[in-house]
């Protein structure tokens, strides 16, 4: 397999690349997602069950830090979000996926 690289995002840390294997032409984006988890770490550890409870300011909590890539892949595969909200609780909730999430409860 051949790779060429495309283009690099030193912000994002994302990665695409040309490949020309037995399949024929193909584009591979790759992502570091290193930074994305510890920071969903760090707000993880902030969060506090009942936190909204009470609080009229608060009306939105974030639940996941998702990497593009990732959340790409996932719009291809289950569509927007709001369409079909049971298959993406159900990927935030999977326990391989728990890296990602920003608080200790369950979506």
């Amino acid at each position: 397999m051949h790779k060429k690289l495309i283009s690099l995002d030193p912000i994002t840390k994302k990665k695409t690349w040309l490949t020309d294997d037995v399949d024929g032409l193909s584009i591979l984006t790759e992502q570091d997602t290193t930074p994305i988890v510890e920071g969903a770490k760090a707000q993880e550890k902030e969060w506090r069950r009942g936190d909204m409870i009470g609080n009229t300011q608060k009306h939105q909590q974030k639940i996941a830090e998702i990497p593009s890539v990732i959340y790409y892949d996932l719009l291809k595969r289950f569509g927007q979000p709001r369409d079909n909200m049971k298959a993406w609780k159900r990927w935030l909730n999977d326990p391989d996926n728990r890296a990602f999430r920003t608080t200790g409860g369950r979506v």
